[in-house]
This record gives C-alpha cells, structure tokens and sequence, in this order.
C-alpha cells in the first residue's frame, strides 16, 4: 500500500541571477544576449536551448546558466534589455514622436512598437508570455522590466524632468497593461493588427483625460 503521508519533495529554488561586475564579464553576458536574440529571432522558443545559446555565444553553458539561471530569466533579461536601449535613445532625442500631448507621444510610440513586434512574431509571443508569468523564482526581474517599461513611457509622456504623481503613475499603468492585452490577443488571432492598434491608440488616450483622484 502507498504511505498517503510521505509528502513530495520540495521543489528546487532557481538561484538569483548572477550580475556581471568585470568588463570581460559584462562582454560574456552581452555575446549570451545576443546570441538567445538571434536564435530566438529565427526559430522561436523552440530553438532558444540554454546549451545552443552556450555555443553561439562562445561561452560556458555554466556562464550561461550563472546569470540567466533559467529560460525565463533569459527572456526577461532580453525585454529589460529593450527597454533599456529605448529609453537611451528617448532620452537622448533620438526617436521623434509626433504629439503635442502625453497621449499623443506614447500612442505614436506604442504604435511604432507593435509595428516591430509584428516584424518578429517569434520574439513578440515569447516576451509576452514571460511577461505575463508568476512564477515566484522570478518576481523581482520580472517586476524590475515591468518598471522599466513604466519608466520609460514616463518619460515619454511627461518628459526627462517629468514626475507624475501617484495617479498618473497608475494610467500609465493601465495604457501599458492594455498594450500588453493587445499584443497578445493579436498573438492569439482574437484580434486583427487594425483592431489591436485601435485598443491602442484608445487606451493612450487616457493619458490625456482629467485623471481623478485615487480612492
């Protein structure tokens, strides 16, 4: 007879990822990054394994799993990353947005950024998968990409200097998680590229509304 008391072994904590300090290290983790970019670009999750990734990379498959101690922390490292070099680009004036309003400006860069995600399908499903998970080994990457997109539009709708208050702080929250919905509804064929760019551009329109006070 089966011990209905023996309990299921624990599962194993993924460790935290590892983060580079030296330039060499930095130089192995960004040749890791590009690599998991080009394999995902080209084949989708399917051909983003963590050994393949060591090989094009020309590193260790332990380097790899040292600051990326799983797939998704790979993928959200990624999306971070995009984040991050958009930003740049946006604080340093390099991307024009049409718009005389907050709304304006994020809708013509949330628009731009669809139109790229629709340009590479593969990236785009597995950003929004990853970007949508609870898994607990990886709350805090995944919380940090998700400031770091929020930081982004900020700046975007209220400039460099901007410091929205608390409720505008949650609109952009809400523009942002209906950019997300619509991304993957698109993803999923319940709607057409038109009608995800029209919940786009209807939800930036928010950051032009009176915003009421928070309860």
């Amino acid at each position: 007879m089966f011990d209905v008391n023996v309990k299921a072994p624990a599962a194993r904590a993924v460790a935290a990822p590892a983060q580079p300090r030296t330039p060499a290290q930095h130089d192995r983790r960004d040749r890791v990054l590009a690599s998991a970019s080009a394999l995902l670009a080209s084949g989708g999750e399917d051909e983003l394994q963590m050994k393949r990734v060591a090989e094009e990379a020309r590193v260790s498959l332990a380097t790899v799993y040292r600051y990326f101690p799983s797939k998704d922390h790979l993928l959200l490292a990624m999306a971070r990353a995009r984040f991050e070099r958009a930003l740049t680009r946006v604080q340093q004036g390099d991307v024009d947005l049409p718009g005389s309003t907050p709304g304006e400006r994020v809708g013509a860069y949330l628009l731009r950024e669809f139109a790229a995600q629709q340009r590479r399908p593969h990236v785009t499903a597995a950003l929004a998968r990853v970007l949508v998970g609870t898994n607990p080994d990886y709350r805090e990457t995944h919380d940090e990409v998700q400031r770091m997109h929020l930081r982004l539009l900020s700046v975007i709708a209220h400039g460099h200097d901007g410091a929205p208050g608390y409720e505008a702080w949650m609109v952009l929250r809400v523009v942002a998680g209906c950019f997300g919905s619509a991304t993957r509804n698109w993803l999923a064929g319940l709607l057409s590229a038109d009608e995800a760019r029209f919940e786009i551009a209807l939800a930036c329109r928010l950051l032009d509304l009176p915003v009421p006070p928070a309860a």
